[in-house]
Protein backbone atom coordinates (compact mmCIF):
# COMPACT_ATOMS: atom_id res chain seq x y z
CA UNK A 1 0.00 0.00 0.00
CA UNK A 2 1.17 3.30 -0.48
CA UNK A 3 2.16 4.07 2.76
CA UNK A 4 4.37 1.25 2.96
CA UNK A 5 2.42 -0.93 5.12
CA UNK A 6 1.03 -4.99 4.66
CA UNK A 7 -2.38 -5.36 4.91
CA UNK A 8 -1.31 -7.96 8.15
CA UNK A 9 0.24 -5.86 10.10
CA UNK A 10 -2.80 -3.36 10.24
CA UNK A 11 -5.48 -3.68 13.21
CA UNK A 12 -7.95 -1.62 15.27
CA UNK A 13 -7.11 -0.51 18.71
CA UNK A 14 -8.40 -4.02 19.33
CA UNK A 15 -5.32 -5.81 17.93
CA UNK A 16 -7.57 -9.06 17.10
CA UNK A 17 -9.48 -7.02 14.52
CA UNK A 18 -7.16 -7.00 11.40
CA UNK A 19 -8.39 -6.05 7.80
CA UNK A 20 -9.05 -8.02 5.14
CA UNK A 21 -7.87 -7.01 1.26
CA UNK A 22 -11.36 -6.51 -1.02
CA UNK A 23 -10.57 -5.10 -4.39
CA UNK A 24 -7.19 -3.43 -3.57
CA UNK A 25 -8.63 -2.15 -0.08
CA UNK A 26 -8.13 -2.97 3.45
CA UNK A 27 -11.60 -3.31 4.95
CA UNK A 28 -12.30 -3.56 8.87
CA UNK A 29 -15.69 -4.85 9.75
CA UNK A 30 -17.43 -4.23 13.43
CA UNK A 31 -20.40 -3.61 14.98
CA UNK A 32 -22.46 -2.20 17.76
CA UNK A 33 -22.82 -4.90 20.24
CA UNK A 34 -20.65 -7.85 19.90
CA UNK A 35 -17.55 -6.27 17.83
CA UNK A 36 -16.59 -3.40 18.78
CA UNK A 37 -12.92 -3.90 18.31
CA UNK A 38 -12.25 -1.69 21.24
CA UNK A 39 -14.47 1.58 20.13
CA UNK A 40 -14.38 4.65 22.72
CA UNK A 41 -17.55 5.77 23.15
CA UNK A 42 -18.08 9.78 24.49
CA UNK A 43 -20.62 11.72 25.13
CA UNK A 44 -20.78 15.32 25.12
CA UNK A 45 -24.41 16.32 26.22
CA UNK A 46 -25.43 16.79 22.34
CA UNK A 47 -23.82 14.01 20.66
CA UNK A 48 -22.40 10.97 20.45
CA UNK A 49 -18.98 10.34 19.38
CA UNK A 50 -17.52 6.08 18.55
CA UNK A 51 -13.84 7.04 18.15
CA UNK A 52 -11.43 4.20 17.14
CA UNK A 53 -8.40 3.98 14.91
CA UNK A 54 -6.19 1.96 12.35
CA UNK A 55 -2.56 1.08 13.67
CA UNK A 56 0.21 -0.10 11.47
CA UNK A 57 3.48 -1.84 13.35
CA UNK A 58 6.38 -2.82 11.42
CA UNK A 59 7.70 -6.79 12.25
CA UNK A 60 9.80 -6.60 14.75
CA UNK A 61 13.41 -7.28 13.89
CA UNK A 62 16.01 -8.80 15.83
CA UNK A 63 17.93 -5.54 16.54
CA UNK A 64 18.00 -2.79 19.16
CA UNK A 65 16.61 -0.22 17.42
CA UNK A 66 14.36 0.45 14.48
CA UNK A 67 13.56 3.48 11.99
CA UNK A 68 10.76 1.59 10.47
CA UNK A 69 6.99 4.51 10.52
CA UNK A 70 4.48 3.26 12.34
CA UNK A 71 1.06 4.13 10.79
CA UNK A 72 -2.03 5.64 12.79
CA UNK A 73 -5.15 7.04 11.58
CA UNK A 74 -7.86 8.29 13.82
CA UNK A 75 -11.34 8.14 12.80
CA UNK A 76 -14.81 8.68 13.75
CA UNK A 77 -18.58 8.69 13.80
CA UNK A 78 -20.94 11.17 15.55
CA UNK A 79 -24.80 10.85 15.99
CA UNK A 80 -27.08 13.40 17.54
CA UNK A 81 -27.64 12.69 21.25
CA UNK A 82 -31.59 13.98 20.71
CA UNK A 83 -34.34 13.59 18.38
CA UNK A 84 -38.33 14.59 17.78
CA UNK A 85 -40.30 12.33 16.57
CA UNK A 86 -43.49 12.33 15.17
CA UNK A 87 -46.06 10.13 14.57
CA UNK A 88 -48.12 11.04 11.61
CA UNK A 89 -52.13 10.72 12.80
CA UNK A 90 -51.70 7.74 14.89
CA UNK A 91 -50.40 5.43 11.74
CA UNK A 92 -48.91 2.16 12.54
CA UNK A 93 -46.50 2.48 9.68
CA UNK A 94 -43.05 3.29 11.67
CA UNK A 95 -42.03 6.52 11.55
CA UNK A 96 -38.00 6.53 11.02
CA UNK A 97 -35.37 9.40 10.79
CA UNK A 98 -32.10 8.71 9.31
CA UNK A 99 -29.24 10.45 9.95
CA UNK A 100 -26.18 10.91 7.67
CA UNK A 101 -23.59 13.01 9.58
CA UNK A 102 -20.35 14.50 7.27
CA UNK A 103 -17.99 13.41 10.35
CA UNK A 104 -18.86 9.75 8.98
CA UNK A 105 -21.32 7.32 8.19
CA UNK A 106 -23.44 7.33 11.68
CA UNK A 107 -27.01 5.94 10.94
CA UNK A 108 -29.23 5.49 13.51
CA UNK A 109 -33.25 4.44 12.89
CA UNK A 110 -35.94 6.23 15.36
CA UNK A 111 -39.17 4.12 14.77
CA UNK A 112 -42.74 5.08 17.15
CA UNK A 113 -45.34 2.33 16.70
CA UNK A 114 -48.84 2.57 18.60
CA UNK A 115 -50.25 -1.14 19.45
CA UNK A 116 -53.52 -2.14 20.92
CA UNK A 117 -52.24 -4.33 23.99
CA UNK A 118 -50.64 -3.92 26.72
CA UNK A 119 -47.79 -6.57 25.50
CA UNK A 120 -46.57 -4.63 22.86
CA UNK A 121 -47.69 -7.74 20.50
CA UNK A 122 -50.74 -6.24 18.33
CA UNK A 123 -49.11 -3.15 16.40
CA UNK A 124 -52.77 -1.40 14.82
CA UNK A 125 -52.89 -2.22 10.96
CA UNK A 126 -53.83 0.30 8.54
CA UNK A 127 -55.14 3.82 9.84
CA UNK A 128 -56.05 3.83 13.94
CA UNK A 129 -59.91 5.03 14.38
CA UNK A 130 -59.14 5.00 18.13
CA UNK A 131 -62.81 4.83 20.25
CA UNK A 132 -62.64 8.22 22.93
CA UNK A 133 -60.60 6.89 26.02
CA UNK A 134 -59.34 3.60 24.34
CA UNK A 135 -56.12 3.07 25.91
CA UNK A 136 -53.53 3.03 23.22
CA UNK A 137 -49.61 1.59 23.90
CA UNK A 138 -46.87 3.09 22.29
CA UNK A 139 -43.16 2.24 21.58
CA UNK A 140 -40.41 4.03 20.99
CA UNK A 141 -37.45 2.91 19.93
CA UNK A 142 -33.52 3.05 18.25
CA UNK A 143 -32.68 0.69 16.13
CA UNK A 144 -28.41 0.50 14.89
CA UNK A 145 -27.03 1.59 17.94
CA UNK A 146 -24.94 -0.22 20.70
CA UNK A 147 -27.70 -2.06 22.85
CA UNK A 148 -24.88 -2.64 25.31
CA UNK A 149 -24.17 1.23 26.01
CA UNK A 150 -27.06 3.18 24.95
CA UNK A 151 -30.73 3.32 26.39
CA UNK A 152 -33.97 5.58 24.77
CA UNK A 153 -34.82 8.12 27.51
CA UNK A 154 -38.09 9.77 26.33
CA UNK A 155 -38.16 12.95 27.62
CA UNK A 156 -41.56 14.65 26.29
CA UNK A 157 -44.26 13.85 24.58
CA UNK A 158 -47.38 15.67 22.85
CA UNK A 159 -50.26 15.76 20.97
CA UNK A 160 -51.65 18.39 18.40
CA UNK A 161 -54.61 18.33 16.33
CA UNK A 162 -52.29 19.18 13.46
CA UNK A 163 -49.47 17.64 12.08
CA UNK A 164 -46.91 20.17 13.22
CA UNK A 165 -44.82 19.66 16.65
CA UNK A 166 -44.29 23.30 17.12
CA UNK A 167 -48.29 24.29 16.66
CA UNK A 168 -49.16 26.48 20.02
CA UNK A 169 -51.80 24.00 20.51
CA UNK A 170 -50.80 21.32 22.27
CA UNK A 171 -51.34 18.19 24.91
CA UNK A 172 -48.20 17.00 26.69
CA UNK A 173 -48.44 13.34 28.11
CA UNK A 174 -44.86 13.22 29.35
CA UNK A 175 -42.68 15.90 30.36
CA UNK A 176 -39.38 15.45 31.97
CA UNK A 177 -39.13 12.22 31.66
CA UNK A 178 -42.61 11.67 34.07
CA UNK A 179 -46.41 11.58 33.27
CA UNK A 180 -48.01 15.29 32.81
CA UNK A 181 -49.70 15.01 36.30
CA UNK A 182 -52.96 17.15 34.58
CA UNK A 183 -53.28 13.84 32.72
CA UNK A 184 -53.74 10.56 35.06
CA UNK A 185 -54.27 8.25 32.37
CA UNK A 186 -50.98 8.26 30.99
CA UNK A 187 -48.09 5.61 32.16
CA UNK A 188 -44.66 5.29 31.39
CA UNK A 189 -44.09 1.84 31.54
CA UNK A 190 -40.40 1.78 30.72
CA UNK A 191 -38.18 4.04 30.00
CA UNK A 192 -34.38 4.76 30.00
CA UNK A 193 -33.90 0.45 30.80
CA UNK A 194 -33.16 -0.18 27.07
CA UNK A 195 -33.13 0.72 23.21
CA UNK A 196 -36.93 0.98 23.27
CA UNK A 197 -39.44 3.16 25.42
CA UNK A 198 -42.73 2.61 26.02
CA UNK A 199 -46.02 4.59 27.11
CA UNK A 200 -49.77 4.59 27.19
CA UNK A 201 -52.43 6.98 27.51
CA UNK A 202 -56.25 7.08 26.68
CA UNK A 203 -57.82 8.05 23.74
CA UNK A 204 -58.99 12.04 23.69
CA UNK A 205 -59.89 14.93 21.15
CA UNK A 206 -59.31 18.79 20.70
CA UNK A 207 -61.98 20.58 22.29
CA UNK A 208 -61.43 23.59 19.15
CA UNK A 209 -63.17 21.07 16.43
CA UNK A 210 -59.94 18.74 15.50
CA UNK A 211 -61.31 15.50 14.59
CA UNK A 212 -57.25 13.59 14.81
CA UNK A 213 -54.54 14.04 16.94
CA UNK A 214 -50.82 13.78 16.04
CA UNK A 215 -48.25 12.80 18.45
CA UNK A 216 -44.60 13.98 19.18
CA UNK A 217 -41.65 12.90 21.13
CA UNK A 218 -37.99 13.97 22.33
Amino acid sequence: FEAGFSAHVLHLNDPGCRGTIQNGRVQFHFDNNYQICGTNLVANGTHIIYENFILGTPESGAGLISREKILKLNFSCIYPQTQTLSMIDINPLETRVNENLPAGEGRYQVRMVPYQDSEFSQPFTGRVDAELNQQIFVEVGVDGVDSFQFVTVIDTCWATPVNDPDYSLRWDLITGECPNPQDNTVELLQNGVSTSSRFSFRMFIFSSNATKVYLHCS
